[in-house]
Protein backbone atom coordinates (compact mmCIF):
# COMPACT_ATOMS: atom_id res chain seq x y z
CA UNK A 1 0.00 0.00 0.00
CA UNK A 2 1.25 3.46 -1.12
CA UNK A 3 2.03 6.01 2.38
CA UNK A 4 -0.16 8.97 2.35
CA UNK A 5 1.13 12.01 4.38
CA UNK A 6 -1.26 14.26 6.54
CA UNK A 7 -2.75 17.19 3.98
CA UNK A 8 -2.67 19.36 7.07
CA UNK A 9 0.82 19.22 7.11
CA UNK A 10 1.49 20.65 3.61
CA UNK A 11 3.88 17.96 2.36
CA UNK A 12 3.75 15.87 -0.81
CA UNK A 13 1.56 12.73 -1.10
CA UNK A 14 1.86 10.58 -4.05
CA UNK A 15 -1.04 10.83 -6.52
CA UNK A 16 -3.33 7.64 -6.15
CA UNK A 17 -4.44 7.41 -9.49
CA UNK A 18 -1.21 7.59 -10.94
CA UNK A 19 -0.02 6.95 -14.63
CA UNK A 20 2.80 4.37 -15.65
CA UNK A 21 6.12 5.48 -15.27
CA UNK A 22 4.52 8.36 -12.73
CA UNK A 23 6.80 8.85 -9.49
CA UNK A 24 5.82 6.96 -6.14
CA UNK A 25 6.97 9.31 -3.45
CA UNK A 26 9.08 11.81 -4.99
CA UNK A 27 11.12 12.20 -1.74
CA UNK A 28 12.13 8.82 -2.15
CA UNK A 29 13.39 8.46 -5.35
CA UNK A 30 16.52 8.18 -6.50
CA UNK A 31 18.43 10.01 -9.37
CA UNK A 32 18.18 7.40 -11.80
CA UNK A 33 14.37 6.99 -10.84
CA UNK A 34 14.03 10.42 -11.37
CA UNK A 35 15.11 10.11 -15.09
CA UNK A 36 13.38 7.06 -15.80
CA UNK A 37 10.09 8.36 -14.47
CA UNK A 38 10.65 11.61 -16.48
CA UNK A 39 11.71 9.14 -20.01
CA UNK A 40 7.98 7.82 -19.48
CA UNK A 41 6.69 11.58 -19.90
CA UNK A 42 8.96 12.73 -22.52
CA UNK A 43 7.96 9.32 -24.17
CA UNK A 44 4.26 9.48 -23.77
CA UNK A 45 4.42 13.51 -24.94
CA UNK A 46 6.30 12.49 -28.06
CA UNK A 47 3.84 10.16 -28.66
CA UNK A 48 0.68 12.57 -28.20
CA UNK A 49 2.07 14.90 -30.42
CA UNK A 50 2.88 12.95 -33.15
CA UNK A 51 -0.81 11.27 -33.39
CA UNK A 52 -1.86 14.96 -32.42
CA UNK A 53 0.10 16.00 -36.08
CA UNK A 54 -1.54 12.70 -37.86
CA UNK A 55 -5.31 14.00 -36.89
CA UNK A 56 -4.36 17.66 -37.53
CA UNK A 57 -3.27 16.53 -40.79
CA UNK A 58 -6.68 14.75 -41.17
CA UNK A 59 -8.30 17.77 -40.66
CA UNK A 60 -6.39 20.91 -42.00
CA UNK A 61 -8.39 20.76 -45.14
CA UNK A 62 -11.57 21.00 -43.73
CA UNK A 63 -10.59 23.72 -41.53
CA UNK A 64 -8.20 25.66 -44.03
CA UNK A 65 -11.12 25.68 -46.51
CA UNK A 66 -13.91 27.15 -43.68
CA UNK A 67 -11.02 30.00 -42.88
CA UNK A 68 -11.23 30.31 -46.45
CA UNK A 69 -14.62 30.35 -46.98
CA UNK A 70 -14.98 33.17 -43.83
CA UNK A 71 -12.66 35.74 -44.56
CA UNK A 72 -11.15 36.17 -48.21
CA UNK A 73 -13.81 34.08 -50.30
CA UNK A 74 -10.21 32.42 -52.74
CA UNK A 75 -6.83 32.62 -51.39
CA UNK A 76 -3.89 31.87 -54.03
CA UNK A 77 -0.60 29.42 -53.53
CA UNK A 78 2.29 31.18 -55.86
CA UNK A 79 4.48 28.41 -55.03
CA UNK A 80 4.59 24.38 -55.54
CA UNK A 81 5.43 23.83 -51.65
CA UNK A 82 3.36 26.42 -50.20
CA UNK A 83 0.32 24.09 -50.35
CA UNK A 84 2.38 21.89 -48.27
CA UNK A 85 3.75 24.08 -45.78
CA UNK A 86 1.21 25.71 -45.03
CA UNK A 87 -1.26 22.19 -44.36
CA UNK A 88 1.80 21.48 -42.39
CA UNK A 89 2.20 24.04 -40.16
CA UNK A 90 -1.69 24.05 -39.53
CA UNK A 91 -2.00 20.34 -38.96
CA UNK A 92 1.11 21.19 -36.25
CA UNK A 93 -1.33 23.70 -34.26
CA UNK A 94 -4.24 21.73 -34.65
CA UNK A 95 -2.48 18.59 -33.38
CA UNK A 96 -1.28 20.68 -30.29
CA UNK A 97 -4.39 21.82 -29.70
CA UNK A 98 -6.05 18.11 -29.65
CA UNK A 99 -3.16 17.17 -27.42
CA UNK A 100 -2.69 19.92 -25.24
CA UNK A 101 -5.21 18.64 -22.40
CA UNK A 102 -3.19 15.21 -22.17
CA UNK A 103 -0.27 16.29 -22.10
CA UNK A 104 -0.67 18.84 -19.28
CA UNK A 105 -2.20 16.00 -17.77
CA UNK A 106 0.92 13.77 -17.99
CA UNK A 107 3.02 16.36 -17.22
CA UNK A 108 0.77 17.34 -13.77
CA UNK A 109 1.30 13.68 -12.69
CA UNK A 110 4.46 13.59 -12.84
CA UNK A 111 5.26 16.58 -10.95
CA UNK A 112 1.93 16.55 -8.56
CA UNK A 113 3.56 14.29 -6.12
CA UNK A 114 6.06 16.86 -5.10
CA UNK A 115 4.00 19.48 -4.65
CA UNK A 116 2.02 20.86 -1.38
CA UNK A 117 -1.25 21.13 -0.83
CA UNK A 118 -1.62 25.12 -1.43
CA UNK A 119 0.72 24.81 -4.32
CA UNK A 120 -1.87 21.28 -5.87
CA UNK A 121 -5.04 23.27 -4.77
CA UNK A 122 -3.93 26.33 -6.33
CA UNK A 123 -1.70 25.15 -9.75
CA UNK A 124 -4.49 23.05 -11.14
CA UNK A 125 -7.34 25.08 -11.15
CA UNK A 126 -5.80 28.03 -12.45
CA UNK A 127 -4.15 25.94 -15.06
CA UNK A 128 -7.42 24.60 -16.39
CA UNK A 129 -9.29 27.84 -16.25
CA UNK A 130 -5.99 29.01 -18.47
CA UNK A 131 -6.26 26.22 -20.99
CA UNK A 132 -9.85 27.23 -21.45
CA UNK A 133 -9.23 30.73 -22.02
CA UNK A 134 -6.74 30.17 -24.12
CA UNK A 135 -9.16 28.25 -26.13
CA UNK A 136 -11.88 30.76 -26.00
CA UNK A 137 -9.47 32.73 -27.30
CA UNK A 138 -8.45 30.89 -30.46
CA UNK A 139 -11.88 30.18 -31.08
CA UNK A 140 -13.01 34.13 -30.63
CA UNK A 141 -10.20 34.77 -33.71
CA UNK A 142 -11.35 32.19 -36.12
CA UNK A 143 -14.68 32.76 -35.75
CA UNK A 144 -15.15 36.62 -34.96
CA UNK A 145 -12.10 38.98 -34.69
CA UNK A 146 -9.88 37.45 -38.23
CA UNK A 147 -13.26 37.90 -40.56
CA UNK A 148 -14.21 41.24 -39.43
CA UNK A 149 -10.39 42.85 -40.34
CA UNK A 150 -10.46 41.19 -43.33
CA UNK A 151 -13.65 42.87 -43.58
CA UNK A 152 -12.88 45.70 -42.45
CA UNK A 153 -9.71 45.90 -44.65
CA UNK A 154 -11.52 45.16 -47.76
CA UNK A 155 -13.51 47.82 -47.37
CA UNK A 156 -10.60 50.32 -48.43
CA UNK A 157 -10.31 49.27 -51.75
CA UNK A 158 -11.40 51.34 -54.38
CA UNK A 159 -12.60 50.26 -58.01
CA UNK A 160 -10.22 48.65 -59.98
CA UNK A 161 -8.10 47.57 -56.90
CA UNK A 162 -8.74 43.36 -56.54
CA UNK A 163 -7.68 42.13 -53.32
CA UNK A 164 -5.59 38.37 -53.80
CA UNK A 165 -4.30 36.85 -50.49
CA UNK A 166 -1.97 34.27 -50.22
CA UNK A 167 -2.48 31.04 -48.22
CA UNK A 168 0.63 32.26 -46.18
CA UNK A 169 -0.53 35.47 -45.74
CA UNK A 170 -4.22 34.29 -44.45
CA UNK A 171 -3.03 31.79 -42.23
CA UNK A 172 0.24 34.37 -40.82
CA UNK A 173 -2.38 36.39 -39.90
CA UNK A 174 -4.53 34.23 -38.61
CA UNK A 175 -1.55 32.78 -36.24
CA UNK A 176 -0.82 36.16 -34.93
CA UNK A 177 -4.21 37.35 -34.25
CA UNK A 178 -4.99 33.97 -32.88
CA UNK A 179 -2.06 34.05 -30.06
CA UNK A 180 -2.86 37.76 -29.59
CA UNK A 181 -6.34 37.09 -28.71
CA UNK A 182 -5.61 33.89 -26.62
CA UNK A 183 -2.72 36.14 -24.45
CA UNK A 184 -5.25 38.59 -24.19
CA UNK A 185 -7.79 35.97 -22.50
CA UNK A 186 -5.16 34.98 -19.81
CA UNK A 187 -6.01 38.42 -18.43
CA UNK A 188 -8.80 36.92 -15.27
CA UNK A 189 -6.25 34.39 -14.69
CA UNK A 190 -3.10 36.71 -14.10
CA UNK A 191 -5.18 39.53 -12.14
CA UNK A 192 -6.73 36.70 -9.90
CA UNK A 193 -3.13 35.35 -9.47
CA UNK A 194 -1.32 38.77 -8.38
CA UNK A 195 -4.53 39.13 -6.55
CA UNK A 196 -3.95 35.70 -4.48
CA UNK A 197 -0.61 36.49 -4.09
CA UNK A 198 -1.42 39.80 -2.35
CA UNK A 199 0.57 41.78 -5.15
CA UNK A 200 -2.41 43.68 -6.16
CA UNK A 201 -6.09 44.63 -4.61
CA UNK A 202 -9.20 45.48 -6.76
CA UNK A 203 -8.77 49.27 -5.77
CA UNK A 204 -5.51 49.32 -7.05
CA UNK A 205 -6.65 47.92 -10.13
CA UNK A 206 -9.68 50.54 -10.37
CA UNK A 207 -8.01 53.56 -9.80
CA UNK A 208 -5.39 52.76 -12.75
CA UNK A 209 -8.14 51.82 -14.50
CA UNK A 210 -7.01 54.68 -17.58
CA UNK A 211 -3.81 53.51 -17.45
CA UNK A 212 -5.35 49.79 -18.35
CA UNK A 213 -6.79 51.10 -21.46
CA UNK A 214 -4.30 53.08 -22.93
CA UNK A 215 -2.16 50.01 -22.35
CA UNK A 216 -4.77 47.77 -24.00
CA UNK A 217 -4.84 49.67 -27.32
CA UNK A 218 -1.09 49.81 -27.15
CA UNK A 219 -1.00 46.39 -26.35
CA UNK A 220 -3.34 45.52 -29.29
CA UNK A 221 -1.23 47.41 -31.85
CA UNK A 222 2.11 45.92 -30.99
CA UNK A 223 0.97 42.33 -30.67
CA UNK A 224 -1.70 42.60 -33.99
CA UNK A 225 -0.15 42.98 -37.18
CA UNK A 226 -1.74 44.25 -39.85
CA UNK A 227 -3.93 48.08 -39.80
CA UNK A 228 -2.91 48.82 -36.63
CA UNK A 229 -6.10 51.14 -36.29
CA UNK A 230 -8.36 48.77 -37.15
CA UNK A 231 -7.20 46.37 -34.48
CA UNK A 232 -7.39 48.25 -32.10
CA UNK A 233 -10.46 49.04 -32.55
CA UNK A 234 -11.54 45.64 -32.75
CA UNK A 235 -9.77 43.99 -30.14
CA UNK A 236 -8.99 46.97 -27.87
CA UNK A 237 -12.81 47.19 -27.07
CA UNK A 238 -13.03 43.81 -25.72
CA UNK A 239 -9.96 43.94 -24.04
CA UNK A 240 -11.08 46.85 -22.03
CA UNK A 241 -14.16 44.83 -20.88
CA UNK A 242 -12.34 42.12 -19.89
CA UNK A 243 -9.84 44.23 -17.59
CA UNK A 244 -13.18 45.33 -15.71
CA UNK A 245 -14.34 42.01 -16.09
CA UNK A 246 -10.92 40.34 -14.24
CA UNK A 247 -11.28 43.63 -11.20
CA UNK A 248 -14.69 41.69 -10.71
CA UNK A 249 -12.68 38.69 -10.23
CA UNK A 250 -10.07 40.26 -8.31
CA UNK A 251 -12.94 40.69 -5.77
CA UNK A 252 -14.33 38.09 -5.11
CA UNK A 253 -10.42 36.49 -5.01
CA UNK A 254 -9.52 39.03 -2.21
CA UNK A 255 -12.78 38.86 -0.66
CA UNK A 256 -12.45 34.84 -0.06
CA UNK A 257 -8.48 35.65 0.85
CA UNK A 258 -7.74 34.75 5.19
CA UNK A 259 -6.63 37.94 6.18
CA UNK A 260 -3.92 36.27 8.28
CA UNK A 261 -1.53 33.86 7.33
CA UNK A 262 -1.46 30.35 8.87
CA UNK A 263 1.96 30.67 11.29
CA UNK A 264 2.33 26.81 10.50
CA UNK A 265 2.95 27.39 6.61
CA UNK A 266 6.05 27.63 5.00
Amino acid sequence: MSRLVDDSHDEPIESPHRLPGAPTARAEMTFLEHLDALRGVLLHVVIATALGAIGGWLLSPRVLEDLIARTVGTAYVLSPLEAFNERFKLALLIGALLTGPFIFYRIWAFVVPGLLKRERGMILPLALVSMLLFAGGLAAAYYYVVPMIVRVLAGFTVPGMLMQIRVSDLLGFFYNVAIACGVIAQLPVVTMTLTALGLVTPGMLLKQWRYALIGAFILTAVITPGDVVTAQLILGGPMAALYFVSVGLSWFVARRRRPEPDPEEV
